[in-house]
């Protein structure tokens, strides 16, 4: 009787070890806020789970090539970040589960996130990630500088041409350098939307060369070499946008929430000193969105259990995320809790904001992408002009986009 017992409960310590799934993800390391909170995460979910456990397994270095090198010989990770600026590749490349069923089986509360931010991650009408965080760009300005010189600050009514007014108020009465920009094609997007530009057309070809990308290309460009009133971060001697204005090294940047957690993390005293408006506008508001979604493997052999982790990470699991990294939530009832007021116009940006997304043929933005950065560097710099500029668009965006 003995051994029977014996070997029947040897049986069912078998059976319970081979019922544990472990459901790996990935993404890229994060900084100690946020590692942090991921293992905090992680350790709630494996706590209150018996059948399933977590395991979070970053990616250091190229984190796009390594994922697919994984994925494409069957040993990527169950769920992993999916950036929006890749999302299209990703989805065109057949390597991400599609979630519709799963978000209608059980109910799944959708509408709770941003709308803009489920259609980041929709393709061919699937819906295949969904945001765990988001990112918005705002402006950023010193309001000691602008007391200081007498100048009116920004507000979320202003317009470009505003802007210029008041870097130019600036400069006039002693400022040096107003304003600090990037050489960064992503920068430029808010720019074009809302002149009342667009980036492609219906059949997907380049809309950058059409009037309205144009005069926005011209006004940013403008505001370096025509006005004099904005820098590069490098010139002024800062390694990037946050960096200048923490250092006070400009009066205005845009940015995100990045470098007001770099500000309050390295450069306390500043926060005091500090306005966050939204973009200047003109024809429409506009702001860039950046975010980053969990994907599911198309290959995972534990879908349904793959789907309970993606479920809690981006329910329990974002509002750890938000209270811990100080990043922003991707769901509506998770941002009404966060009452950081210095938070709040990223968040509203979100209703008028257009993804870090260029629809292409093939899904691959990436060497365009490079292609135009250097078009603004020697924009910058004067070695072309826009005219030039327009013209290798026009002749070259086609071949940038087909690889």
């Amino acid at each position: 009787m003995k051994k029977v017992l014996s070997v029947a409960l040897l049986c069912l310590l078998v059976v319970s070890s081979f019922s544990l799934v472990t459901i790996t993800i990935t993404g890229w390391p994060g900084n100690p806020a946020e590692e942090a909170a991921m293992k905090e995460i992680v350790e709630k979910f494996n706590s209150t789970h018996e059948d399933i456990q977590v395991r979070w397994d970053p990616i250091a270095g190229d984190y796009k090539q390594t994922l697919m090198t994984r994925l494409s010989g069957g040993q990527g990770p169950d769920l992993f970040y999916v950036d929006v600026y890749v999302f299209e590749e990703l989805a065109r490349a057949n390597v991400l589960q599609p979630l519709d069923l799963y978000i209608s089986r059980d109910n799944f509360d959708i509408d709770d996130f941003y709308a803009n931010l489920v259609d980041a991650f929709t393709f061919n009408d699937r819906t295949y990630g969904i945001a765990k965080d988001f990112s918005t760009l705002a402006l950023f300005y010193n309001k000691e500088i602008f007391d200081k010189y007498n100048v009116p600050y920004p507000t979320n009514n202003d317009t470009w041409f505003d802007l210029l007014y008041k870097a130019t108020l600036l400069k006039e009465r002693g400022y040096d350098a107003p304003l600090s920009l990037a050489a960064d094609f992503n920068r430029l997007i808010p720019m074009i939307h809302s002149f009342g530009g667009r980036l492609v057309k219906d059949d997907l070809s380049t809309a950058l060369t059409e009037p309205e990308a144009v005069a926005a290309l011209k006004f940013y460009i403008d505001l370096v070499k025509n006005y004099e009133l904005a820098y590069e971060p490098s010139t002024l001697g800062a390694g990037w946008l946050g960096d200048a204005f923490a250092k006070e090294m400009t009066a205005m940047v845009m940015s995100g929430p990045w470098a007001l957690g770099y500000i309050r993390e390295s450069f306390p005293n500043i926060e005091a000193k500090t306005g966050i408006v939204e973009l200047p506008n003109l024809v429409v508001d506009s702001t860039m969105i950046y975010t980053v979604a969990w994907g599911m493997n198309r290959q995972s052999p534990n879908k349904n259990e793959a789907w309970e982790v993606l479920k809690f990470l981006v329910t329990e699991g974002q509002e750890i995320f938000v209270e811990k990294a100080g990043v922003l939530g991707s769901r509506e009832s998770v941002a009404a809790k966060d009452t950081d007021p210095m938070k709040q116009v990223f968040y509203n940006s979100v209703e008028f904001g257009y993804p870090w997304r260029v629809p292409t043929p093939t899904g691959i933005f990436a060497k365009a992408n490079d292609y135009l950065n250097s078009m603004l560097n020697d924009l910058f710099a004067g070695r072309i002009t826009i005219e030039e500029a327009v013209r290798n668009i026009e002749k070259n965006y086609d071949s940038w986009v087909r690889q």
